[in-house]
Parts: structure tokens; C-alpha cells; sequence
């Protein structure tokens, strides 16, 4: 499984829903009674996440190693930092799994070591890191004695391949298959949303599970149209993969409801919708209210948006998310609410601008640049910690802005 992001989302209910997928997937781990199981990064949404998110997944982590079940995990970009230790090193280092990244010392180039676990299979990896520079890493990865090495191997990464990206993933940095040794039975990759299981020429089984729930508002959408959320059990013998079956893992319906207010006036929207609720059928699911269009009259602050909401309640949706960022007016008005797919907007509005960007640095331009602003904006966000005073709080972002653009305190 990869790209859990526990701690997504600021809603408390959106939150508690990617904590039971969570649970979900490792109970049917546990039931299935696997041999062990792999983690490809992204396990937590920040470095530093929520501590209460963080007990209760490593309660569940507890209660699979109790059962029999080993587990190994890489960082992904979101749970890693180049300054301070990550909460995948505090979970490595309380017993509940195992880094599968394992560095041998020694010449410039990254060479690796693997874990033979107790079935036979023998795991190596790398772990994901912020801005893609996990890319330079396997452009010097000292891919030969792994590809020497016999038997049943694994290979866990994070990060795209160039040959297996989807369409709606274009613009994502990624980096082409060749980078992977070559030869290994199995290669569990994280950070791609999009599920994937493909074989390429001498590299076999490349896996993306994706998330088990969702991460932002534009999956949740995925997910109301049929999408499903999982992940990979595989059944392998001392040479090679027998079998592999996608698990889905669903812990809460998700339904769209579309409205088109396209030439229509603030008054019939805001009937139309009141109407609408009366008539949803979205008690104890999540519920997206999609509204777009131009108004042919009026201005998009004269519809009752706040009726709207309270008569969706009413409804008893397990939590209603509105999405007005396409509902426009002919007149002038303030501009509607941004989209709950934050992430989405913030990235154009930084593709856009980055070509006004003078500097001679090549990494703040292009897609670089906009990695590194992305990056940095997510960092300025994460706020205050619990019980971090002000002085600690400072420090921290600091040396986390720094660590993003590869800088060193002076």
C-alpha cells in the first residue's frame, strides 16, 4: 500500500475516514495473515503530523507485528525532511516497521543492501524526497549488484516513471524506467494516485496501489464516480509473482451533487438548491455540491449560500463540501470561494507566474521552481505545533524553508 496521507484534509470527518481506511486495510492484512507488508512512502500527509493520528495508526501498526506480520516502509515526499527526523524514523526506531532503505557507505554512487525477509523475499529501495531530488539519487543508484543478486526480489520506490504515466499526469516530474535495476519480481511503487499495475520490458510488476481513501477534493470526486481505493495482495513463491489482486477498501460513500446556474438569477439558484437538498439523498455519506456557471443576472454574493448549507444538513450527510470557484456573474462581485482542491489552484497560479521569475538559479525556474514554491508554501502552512512555543516554532520553519532550497544556516 503507499500514499496513506494520515493527517489529509482539515476536516475532522474527512480526517477520521482515511484513519479507517487505514484500519481497514491492515484488519484485512491481519485476516489474510500475510508474511509482511510493504509501505511505499507517503505513510503520513507532513513529517510532523497530528499526535493523536499518529497513536492511532501505530496502534494498528502494534497490533499487525503482534499478529506475525512484518512490515517495511520508505519515506515519501510528504513524511520526509531534510533537517529533523521524521515520524517514519520514530516508528522505525519504536520496532512497529522496518526501513526498507538500507545505504552501504562508500563511492559517490547510492548503492544499497537488501533485507532478506524471513519468507525468502529480499527488499531494497529509496525513499522518496521533497522535489523530486531522489531522481539524481537513481541517476548514480549502482544498479549491477542488485541486479546480480539471486533469488525472489522486491524493489520500493516513490516516484513517477516516465513510460507509465497517465495522461492526466503530464506535467508530474518523473524519471524513466531504466532508473529501476532491472530483473526484480516485484516493484511497489508510491507517489502516482493513479492505480497501476504494468510490466515493462525486464522490469516486471510495477505496482501503484494509490491511496486507500482519498487526499483532496479532486479524489473525493474520483471516488463519486466510481473510482475505487485499495491495495495490492500478492502471492509469490522463491522465484516470482504467482498472483496479484487488487483489495478495495471502502469506508464511507461519496456522492456529487451538480448544479448548473448557467443564464439563471440568484433567486432560482438559491430555490433550486433549496429544492435540491430537500430531495438529496445523502444522509451519513459525503456529499460534493458542485454549483458553475454564469449567472445571467445578479452577483454570485446575492445567492443564500448560507440557507443552501443548512438546508443540506438537514439532510444528515456525514459532511457536506461545497465547490463554487466556476460559478461566476456578469456583474461585478467578489470573486466566489476557491475550490476545497487547494493544492490544484495554488499549483497553476505558481506555473503561471514563474515565467515573470528573474534569477540565473535554474532550480527556482520551470517545474523546478514551482516544486520549490509549492514546497515552501506547505511548509509556511503547517503552523504552530502542539505544546511548540513560538522560538521553536520559528526555528523549525526556518530550517525546513532552508532545507527546501537547499540552503545551510549561516
Amino acid at each position: 500500500m503507499s500514499d496513506i496521507h494520515i493527517g489529509a484534509f482539515r476536516q475532522p470527518e474527512l480526517r477520521a475516514l482515511v484513519l479507517d481506511a487505514f484500519d481497514a486495510a491492515m484488519d484485512r492484512c491481519i485476516r489474510e495473515k500475510v508474511s509482511f507488508m510493504l509501505m511505499a512512502g507517503d505513510i503520513f500527509d507532513s513529517n510532523i503530523p497530528d499526535l493523536s493520528a499518529v497513536k492511532r495508526a501505530a496502534e494498528k501498526m502494534k497490533q499487525a507485528v503482534d499478529s506475525g506480520i512484518r512490515i517495511y516502509a520508505i519515506y515519501g515526499s510528504h513524511d520526509f525532511s531534510p533537517n529533523f527526523s521524521s515520524i517514519v524514523d520514530v516508528l522505525d526506531g519504536a520496532g512497529l516497521f522496518t526501513k526498507a532503505e538500507n545505504r552501504e557507505a562508500g563511492s559517490g554512487k547510492v548503492s544499497l543492501r537488501f533485507i532478506e525477509d524471513p519468507s525468502g523475499a529480499k527488499i531494497c529501495g529509496l525513499s522518496g524526497k521533497k522535489l523530486s531530488i531522489d531522481r539524481e539519487e537513481y541517476a548514480v543508484l549502482d544498479r549491477a549488484p542488485l541486479e546480480r543478486e539471486p533469488g525472489f526480489k522486491i524493489f520500493i520506490f516513490h516516484g513517477g516513471i516516465e513510460e507509465l504515466k497517465p495522461p492526466s499526469l503530464e506535467m508530474m516530474p518523473a524519471m524513466p524506467a531504466s532508473y529501476l535495476p532491472a530483473g526484480f519480481a516485484y516493484y511497489a511503487g508510491g507517489h502516482v494516485h493513479n492505480r497501476t499495475l504494468r510490466s515493462l520490458p525486464e522490469r516486471q510488476n510495477i505496482a501503484y496501489p494509490g491511496p486507500l481513501f482519498a487526499t483532496d477534493y479532486m479524489e473525493l470526486l474520483e471516488l463519486s464516480r466510481g473510482e475505487q481505493r485499495g491495495f495490492y495482495l500478492v502471492e509469490f513463491d522463491d522465484r516470482r509473482v504467482l498472483n496479484t489482486e487488487f483489495v478495495p477498501i471502502k469506508v464511507a460513500d461519496v456522492k456529487e451533487l451538480y448544479y448548473s446556474a448557467e443564464g439563471m438569477s440568484p433567486l432560482r439558484v438559491t430555490e433550486d438548491l433549496m429544492k435540491k437538498a430537500g430531495e438529496a439523498d445523502i444522509r451519513d455519506k459525503v456529499a460534493l455540491l458542485t454549483v458553475e456557471g454564469q449567472l445571467g443576472e445578479g452577483k454570485t454574493s446575492d445567492v443564500g449560500f448560507q440557507w443552501i448549507r443548512r438546508r443540506f444538513a438537514e439532510a444528515g450527510p456525514l459532511i457536506l463540501l461545497p465547490n463554487y470557484s466556476k460559478l461566476s456573474s456578469k456583474e461585478m462581485a467578489a470573486p466566489p470561494p476557491l475550490p476545497l482542491g487547494l493544492h490544484v489552484v495554488e499549483r497553476e497560479l505558481f506555473e503561471r507566474g514563474i515565467a515573470s521569475v528573474r534569477t540565473d538559479e535554474p532550480g527556482l525556474k520551470g517545474e523546478k521552481g514551482v516544486a520549490v514554491a509549492v514546497e515552501l508554501l506547505r511548509t509556511l502552512k503547517e503552523g504552530k505545533k502542539e505544546n511548540e512555543n513560538k522560538a521553536e516554532f520559528e526555528e523549525r520553519t526556518a530550517a525546513a524553508g532552508l532545507g527546501i532550497l537547499g540552503l545551510e544556516e549561516s
